[in-house]
């Protein structure tokens, strides 16, 4: 390892030892790809079912590897290398797609467990938790989905899955309009 190495991991490592006191919000045009994807696929249950698997198996993926270029892309613009935030992002969403997939599985294994709710309950857990863990906003919009759940579960409302996209698809744009404000420097008006 050469010094200039050296002092660049010396540098990343009080960068992310002083930005580990931030609550991280997002960045804003993850939320603005999700919010519409989620009121897409939500409304699809509703509206066109025999779409839903196919729209959110190729959404997700493509929203999926997009969000991870996004990332990436955003901390080496703020000049930051921290490949351990990177992980705990990718073990947290790789986890949610690998749950979602079981879901899909007990679905279609006809077993009786498990119906397109099972799909909201595992997002509200995963949105909630990462909001915990990651990223502030998205306890919002996963507080919002298990709520949504239990009124599924529950009441079995009409449209209630194109309620529940329009409610999540709307917060998750607010976050990200938020999050674009918070973000601006001070003494910028736009």
């Amino acid at each position: 390892m050469t010094d200039v190495d050296r002092i660049k991991d010396n540098l990343d490592y009080v960068t992310c030892a002083v930005r580990n006191g931030e609550v991280r919000g997002g960045i804003p045009a993850l939320y603005f790809l999700w919010g519409p994807v989620i009121f897409i696929g939500f409304t699809l249950v509703d509206l066109a079912p025999r779409f839903t698997s196919i729209y959110f198996l190729v959404a997700g993926t493509a929203g999926g590897l997009f969000s991870w270029w996004l990332g990436t892309r955003n901390e080496r613009r703020r000049g930051i290398n921290n490949t351990a935030l990177g992980r705990r992002y990718g073990l947290h969403w790789l986890i949610t797609g690998v749950a979602f997939l079981l879901a899909f599985a007990s679905m279609m294994s006809g077993s009786g467990w498990g119906g397109p709710e099972l799909f909201l309950l595992v997002a509200g857990l995963s949105y909630s938790l990462a909001g915990v863990h990651l990223d502030r906003p998205l306890l919002y919009s996963g507080f919002l989905m298990l709520a949504c759940y239990g009124v599924m579960v529950l009441l079995s409302p009409p449209y209630a899955w194109t309620l529940t996209g329009v409610l999540v698809g709307f917060a998750l744009v607010g976050s990200g309009i938020a999050q674009r404000v918070a973000n601006r420097p001070s003494g910028t008006a736009q």
